[in-house]
This record gives structure tokens, C-alpha cells and sequence, in this order.
């Protein structure tokens, strides 16, 4: 009994310190005590006094913290509602805003710096395929690239009936300073034609959510930009481009469209958001005239249709620059968030150009601007 006595007394008096030296002299007595032989009643007794002294203690001192804790959250919620309160009072009755203040978001961590995800396939200065998501794109790595640095990408959509190393060889993307300056990449088209034309043998959306798919494939391998994502293409693969900024205008930068084929569903249903837009067109096209026509039981934009449609989307002002280029005019739009612009190349029908320099031209143009 006393040996359960003292263990009692030893944890109730592990609570404070006061308690701690009450039980050790308690406890030193105790053993005095029985040594001697002395009576036990009285010590039990004394004991037993004490014992419950220190459990009021300890009692007492649970209970004033506990109201402690209660007081602090009541002033607490008392402040907090009061600047509810405030913040709605300030708020006018007819006002859509929430009636509650709303928290603060928490931080935005920092993206992880940029790692391959696998070894790079295509050396720099050379050309490769890849194949991912089904299908496959040939690739250009310029001679310069850093992967410490982010690097733009050109996405070129090859013409109806054209093979993907014919675009690549006459456009001519690679010996510009698109090559110098970015990665290049050419998708392969199913049936040598690309959504929004009416040659298209993919579903609407396939040729898309390939692309994307295509763009994050490449940053597996490469340390891409992707503020700096653009397109361009030669006449259905120009429709292509133009399908890219409608909608894809979340992953493209801007894109450029040589003697492209718009046929009205590349314009069709796009995202509200700005992105760069050029056209290069021959005013003599009599594939896809620079004015529209109808081909295929489907119209066929006109470019200035495009130019407009690019401009109100933009937020373009009121005002056209025009200037001189070789045997060319560049109109511009004045004023926009992104840039709105065309070449008009006299006297020229259905090609892509090299003086103007297609590539060049679009590569001034497009690199100015970012997501």
C-alpha cells in the first residue's frame, strides 16, 4: 500500500514543481518512518491529506488553463468577426461580390527548375524522328542550343498531299533564323491533310490533342519554352496554323500562315484569348484567293476576313500601317495587344517565298512575341 501510495504521489506531483518537492519530502519522511517502526496510521493519514491537496492543485490548474484556451479563441472569433462586419459593410447592397471576406490564396511555389526526362534523341545541328502518342514528327536542333537555357519551338504543318521532308527541305525554316534560334518540329500528317479542311481524315480535335501531346513529348527531351510556342504552315498546313491560334491559342504564342488555306472551320468556335497572327499571301492565289472563294463545297476566308477577325480578338484600334517590302506590301493592325499583320506579295500566286524570305519575315514578326 504505501509502495502504490508513493507512486500515486510521485505522477500527481509530476504536474508543477511545487508538487515535485511536496512528494520527495513526503516521500523521504515516509521512508524515516518506516524504518523506525513508527506508527503508520498518522502517516497514512497525512498521506493521504496531501495527496489530496496535490490533486486539487493539479485540478485547479487544468481548469484555469482550459479557461485560459476558451478566452483566447473567444477574442479570437470576436476580432475576426468584427472585421467581417467591416469588410461587408463596405460592400453596397446591390454589389455581386461575396458577402464574407475571402482568405487570402496560399503561395505559388516556383515551378522545379527544367530536367530531361530522358536522353535527348536528336544531337544539336541535326535533324531526327521521334514517335510519340501514335504517331510521329521529324525535329531540328539548332547548333546552339543550351539546356540550361529555355528554347522556343516553330511547329510546321506540311500542305495537303505533301510529305513532311519535302515542307521541311523547301521551307527553308531550318537555314533562317528560325533554325538558329529554335527547336523545330513537324508533325506528321494522317492522309497528307489536317483538321479544318475539308481533306481532313482525322476527327475534329485529333489533330489537336496531338499536337499538345507532340509539345510535351518534346520537353521531355528539351528545355523548351513555353512562353515562346509558335506555328506556321503552307496553304492547308498554313489552315492548320490557323487552327493552332483558334484553339490553341493557351499553348501557341502566335502563328503565321503562308498562302494558307482558311477554310471557314479553322475560324470557327475559338478561344477568347489573344495570340499574334500574320498571313503571307499571294494577292494572285488562285488556289485559295487572297479575297475567299468557295473549294470543296466549303468557303474559303478571305485574308482580309482573317486579318479582322484577328484584330477585334486582339483588341486592335482603329488604323492600318502600311509599308513597302521588296515586291510586297506589310499591313499592319495599330494599337493591339498581340500583333496583327500581312504581307501581301504583288503579282505572286500559291507559293511559299524566298525573297521576301518567308521564314524570316515571320521569325521577325513572330519572336516579338511571348505568352
Amino acid at each position: 500500500m504505501h509502495a502504490r501510495l508513493y507512486r500515486l504521489l510521485i505522477h500527481k506531483g509530476g504536474v508543477n514543481v511545487a508538487g515535485v518537492k511536496i512528494v520527495k519530502s513526503l516521500a523521504s519522511g515516509l521512508a524515516a518512518l518506516l524504518v523506525a517502526g513508527s506508527a503508520i496510521a498518522p502517516v497514512q493519514a497525512g498521506a493521504q491529506d496531501m495527496s489530496s491537496q496535490i490533486n486539487g492543485q493539479v485540478n485547479r490548474a487544468i481548469n484555469d488553463a482550459n479557461r485560459a484556451a476558451a478566452d483566447a479563441v473567444n477574442r479570437a472569433n470576436a476580432e475576426w468577426n468584427k472585421f467581417v462586419q467591416m469588410a461587408n459593410d463596405t460592400i453596397p447592397g446591390s454589389s455581386a461580390l461575396p458577402r464574407n471576406p475571402v482568405p487570402a490564396p496560399a503561395p505559388v511555389p516556383a515551378p522545379a527548375p527544367w530536367a530531361p526526362q530522358a536522353p535527348a534523341p536528336v544531337a544539336n545541328g541535326t535533324n531526327g524522328e521521334i514517335h510519340a502518342a501514335g504517331r510521329s514528327y521529324l525535329v531540328w536542333v539548332p547548333r546552339g542550343y543550351n539546356p540550361a537555357n529555355p528554347t522556343p519551338v516553330m511547329v510546321g504543318y506540311s500542305a495537303y498531299q505533301d510529305s513532311t521532308e519535302n515542307f521541311r527541305n523547301y521551307s527553308r525554316l531550318r537555314e533562317s533564323s528560325v533554325g538558329r534560334d529554335a527547336i523545330i518540329v513537324y508533325p506528321r500528317a494522317i492522309g497528307a491533310s489536317w483538321e479544318g479542311s475539308p481533306t481532313a481524315v482525322t476527327r475534329p480535335g485529333q489533330d489537336i490533342a496531338y499536337v499538345r501531346a507532340m509539345i510535351d513529348d518534346v520537353q521531355r527531351y528539351y528545355n523548351i519554352d513555353r512562353r515562346r510556342i509558335y506555328a506556321t504552315g503552307m496553304s492547308t498546313g498554313g489552315g492548320m496554323a490557323a487552327v493552332s491560334a483558334c484553339h490553341m491559342a493557351d499553348l501557341f504564342a502566335g502563328v503565321a500562315g503562308v498562302s494558307g488555306a482558311y477554310y471557314a472551320p479553322v475560324n470557327r468556335g475559338c478561344q477568347n484569348l489573344p495570340i499574334a497572327f500574320m498571313a503571307l499571301h499571294g494577292m494572285n492565289d488562285t488556289l485559295t484567293p487572297y479575297y475567299g472563294t468557295t473549294r470543296r463545297g466549303e468557303r474559303v476566308l478571305p485574308v482580309p476576313e482573317m486579318f479582322g477577325s484577328y484584330a477585334a480578338r486582339n483588341g486592335c484600334g482603329p488604323g492600318l500601317d502600311r509599308a513597302p517590302l521588296y515586291s510586297a506590301t506589310r499591313v499592319s493592325a495599330r494599337g493591339c495587344r498581340k500583333g496583327v499583320e500581312v504581307i501581301q506579295v504583288h503579282g505572286s500566286n500559291h507559293y511559299w517565298w524566298y525573297s521576301p524570305s518567308a521564314a524570316d519575315e515571320m521569325w521577325a514578326f513572330l519572336s516579338r512575341h511571348s505568352k
